[in-house]
């Protein structure tokens, strides 16, 4: 009998644990179509399910930039960030978020956090170009938007990229018929 009780606590938590991970899908779906409100929900519903998780932390802080939202993308993504500071999009939209409040020395701080993950040389160029422009003194509000937004959609830019390559790698490994329809080899006639 208590075999059927693990087993219902197993399935609640499996249970769970799925609705967690579909609102995150679904939130990262809503960022994806520029729905920033529905995504919002989505990650909150998972986070009510799994507060820990660092996806739904991410997904709701970059929800509540594009929201303008910037005090509760930097608690977001501030806690994101205490959790798995290696995660880049954390680092970038914590930096963003500062950077849009005109808090430029936290800025810096947290852009310099990024530039110092392995990131793509190319948004490694445009971190560079803005620690630059933020050192070199007051940033007037169009720069400041300018660069925002540069950042923003490059970030977006490549994560699109390093998805599309992995779905053609899972294509060309899926149709490769090596890899995708079993060989038998025939047996050493020798041995």
């Amino acid at each position: 009998m208590q075999w059927r009780g693990a087993l219902g606590l197993t399935l609640v938590v499996m249970v769970l644990a799925g609705c967690a991970t579909t609102q995150t899908s679904a939130g990262s779906d809503a960022l994806r179509e520029g729905r920033p409100e529905a995504a919002a929900e989505h990650f909150k519903e998972a986070l009510a399910d799994d507060p820990s998780r660092v996806d739904a932390k991410i997904g709701l802080g970059i929800s509540r930039y594009r929201l303008a939202a910037y005090d509760e993308a930097i608690a977001a993504l501030g806690d994101a960030v205490k959790q798995a500071p290696e995660q880049p999009a954390a680092r970038l939209y914590l930096g963003l978020s500062h950077l849009r409040k005109r808090e430029d020395a936290t800025a810096q701080e947290h852009l310099a956090g990024l530039r110092a993950l392995p990131i793509d040389p190319r948004l490694v160029a445009q971190v560079d170009q803005t620690l630059t422009l933020l050192r070199a003194g007051p940033v007037t509000d169009p720069i400041r938007t300018y660069i925002a937004a540069s950042l923003d959609y490059g970030f977006d830019w490549f994560r699109e990229v390093a998805e599309t390559r992995l779905a053609l790698r899972n294509a060309q490994l899926a149709w490769d018929p090596f890899w995708s329809s079993p060989y038998v080899l025939a047996p050493c006639r020798r041995c």
